[in-house]
Order: structure tokens, then C-alpha cells, then sequence
């Protein structure tokens, strides 16, 4: 409770500054083309703080909670102007402060309401993949970037790990960042007891949140070790695979891969020869970025996740020309790599891309 009340009392206090300065002025004469700069001018540093947030460098992360609230209210803000615009140029009527605050309070008031409620809603995502290698069907269930402790609360993750359950998986495979420097000892240890208790063999990669953590942004220090991590899962029959292949049926086989950012750890995909190629092969690795270097191993299906789906609005447009941001993509083999939009967020409690997902993905043999 103490994140929604200081997350709420950010927003209040940025609103409030905000509005202040509106105020004072109020009795200026600007002129339409200037009104116009205005409005372009906050719209793009709303999305530049979103973007920043989401990709910029890490020593932005002391401020990351203070740069989305000021683009939660700068972009309704902006929103509330064009809006308001349109509507004194249809009536034939003059700009008042008022209504025109009112309806910046009220858009900005509903958009972080949504905000916040979408990072807490979480559903299953089902897709349907066939291969004349397999023989069987196959129901496997794929979670990504559950970041526990760090913008959801921990009854969210749980009701999670139960709905995964419930799915009654053959297979579930941990795509990374499940943890990471906001989670406690705690949380992380709950956390993989009841991934342990789901009844289906569960694999693990490592997501660049569990690789690369950053000690001195953290008030009190980080709350557990790698070595610890690792054992949490060990003690629940978690499988943790680092550039490995684990066999899952005999006509199904994954591979695991290290994160993108243990560049040092990370092996060339030619120092790992596929050693069943026969098999239907499934290939996990949280960031999609090396999707054409892991179809040398001879990937079907490629799942990673690491995006969030831009997490803030427009990100998802943006990351979308950059490189690979959410759902299906086929390589010119056939090959599909899937990528999530996460279970969770990262950082704040508050998501205005696409909704927390995680993925069940059904394998079929081809008619």
C-alpha cells in the first residue's frame, strides 16, 4: 500500500504544479500559433520522458517514478488542449481556464486510474503452432517479466502462478526478469516455491534484470544473491538452463538461453550444436534481439519477452521500428519467434500499452 499512496501523492503533487502555473498564466495573450508550440512541445516531452524511462540510460532510474507521472499529466494535458481546441472552434466560443482545467483533471484523473489498474490485470494468451515434427500435443506455459515486488502487489503474482496452474501445463518455462532488484528475499523465495508447485516440469532462463542488477541505486543494498536465486529454484526442481538443451519428450526439445546483457557468459550459438535436430525445437531467450542468431541452432519456435510491449503509450510504436516489440514474427524459414508482453511491468505501477500477459502456447502435430 505505501507504493499506491506515495504513486498517488505524485501525481497529485505534479497535477497540482501544474495547475499553479496554468494559473498564473491564465491573463496572458497568447497568440494560436504559440497555443500550438505549446500543446507539441508537452506532447513530445511527455512521450521523451515515457521513452526514457523504458530505454534510456540507467542513471535515469532514481527519477524514472517522477518522469512518468509528469507523462501521465503532460500528455492529458496536451490531450485535454487539442480536445478543447477543437470544441471552441465548432461552438465559435473564447478559451475560459476553467472548463478547459477541468477537462485536463478529468482525462488526466482516467488516465492514470487506467494506468494503474491495467498494470494489475493479468491474463492467459493462447497460441496455436503445429510441425511435422511433432507427434504429439504439447501445452506449454510461458511467463515473462513478472518482476515481482517491483509494480505489482504480491496477491497479483500469486493469483498469477495459480491461473498458470490451473492451465494444467505439460511444461512451464520462466522467460526471465521474474525477479529482480525491487523483489525480497521473501517474495523470491515464495515466488519459486510456488512455481515448484505447479505439478509440470519448470524451466528457468536468465532475463537481463537477474544478470545485470545495479547495487547503488538500491537505498538498501540488494536483497539476495545470485547463488541464493539459484537455489530457491534447485530447492523446488526448477531447471536452470544457461546455454543448455533440456529434452522434454522425445519429439520436443528446449533450449535455454543466456541473457543478451551477460555478454561474457553469453556462448556463440556455433558452440551449440543442436543434438536432435529431428526434434521440434523450442528456443528461450528473454530478449528477442538475436532471433536471426538463434535460428543457426535450427529453432521452430523462438519465446522471449523483455519488451512489456513498450509498457507507456506510444512506446510500443516507437520499439516497433527499432526491433522486434510483441507477438508473432516469422523468419523467412518458417520459424516463429513469439514475443510477450510480460506478466508484470517494470519499476512503477503503471502500464498504458498493451495488458500483462503470459503466454500458453499449444503444439500441435501438422495435419
Amino acid at each position: 500500500m505505501q507504493l499506491y499512496f506515495i504513486w498517488f501523492a505524485m501525481f497529485a503533487a505534479v497535477q497540482a504544479a501544474l495547475t499553479l502555473i496554468q494559473f498564473l498564466l491564465r491573463k496572458k495573450r497568447i497568440k494560436k500559433a504559440v497555443r500550438v508550440i505549446i500543446i507539441i512541445a508537452k506532447a513530445l516531452l511527455a512521450i521523451a520522458c515515457a521513452v526514457l524511462v523504458m530505454a534510456g540510460p540507467v542513471f535515469f532510474r532514481p527519477v524514472q517514478p517522477v518522469m512518468v507521472v509528469i507523462y501521465a499529466v503532460l500528455f492529458m494535458d496536451a490531450t485535454a488542449d487539442v480536445l478543447y481546441a477543437i470544441y471552441l472552434a465548432v461552438r465559435k466560443k473564447e478559451r475560459k481556464f476553467v472548463p478547459a482545467k477541468i477537462l485536463s483533471l478529468c482525462l488526466g484523473v482516467l488516465f492514470f486510474v487506467y494506468g494503474t489498474v491495467n498494470m494489475q490485470l493479468v491474463s492467459p494468451k493462447y497460441h496455436e503452432y503445429s510441425s511435422a515434427k511433432l507427434q504429439h500435443d504439447y501445452k506449454i506455459a510461458f511467463v515473462a517479466d513478472l518482476h515481482v515486488g517491483s509494480s505489482q502487489n504480491f496477491s497479483t503474482t500469486q493469483k498469477t502462478i495459480a491461473a498458470i496452474k490451473a492451465e494444467q501445463p505439460d511444461f512451464v518455462i520462466l522467460g526471465g526478469d521474474i525477479t529482480d532488484d525491487y523483489t525480497s528475499k521473501e517474495e523470491m523465495l515464495e515466488t519459486y516455491r510456488l512455481f515448484g508447485e505447479i505439478g509440470a516440469p519448470v524451466y528457468f532462463i536468465f532475463g537481463n534484470h537477474e544478470v545485470v542488477q545495479h547495487e547503488k541505486y538500491m537505498k538498501d543494498g540488494l536483497h539476495y544473491t545470485e547463488a541464493e536465486l539459484v537455489k530457491a529454484m534447485e530447492d523446488n526442481g526448477i531447471t536452470v538452463l544457461a546455454d543448455e538443451y533440456a529434452s522434454l519428450a522425445p519429439d520436443l526439445l528446449l533450449l535455454g538461453r543466456e541473457d543478451a546483457a551477460a555478454k561474457e557468459k553469453r556462448r556463440a550459438i556455433d558452440t551449440l550444436p543442436n543434438p536432435a535436430p529431428e526434434k521440434y525445437l523450442i528456443t528461450a531467450d528473454h530478449q528477442p534481439v538475436l532471433f536471426e542468431d538463434n535460428l543457426a541452432a535450427g529453432t521452430d519456435l523462438q519465446l522471449s519477452g523483455h519488451t512489456h510491449a513498450g509498457q507507456l503509450f506510444p512506446n510500443g510504436f516507437f520499439f516497433s521500428f527499432v526491433s522486434y516489440n510483441l507477438g508473432d514474427y516469422t523468419a523467412d524459414n518458417g520459424a516463429v519467434m513469439n514475443v510477450s508482453s510480460g506478466a508484470c511491468g517494470w519499476r512503477v505501477p503503471f502500464r498504458t500499452e498493451a495488458q500483462c500477459h503470459y503466454e500458453i502456447v499449444n503444439l500441435h502435430p501438422a495435419q
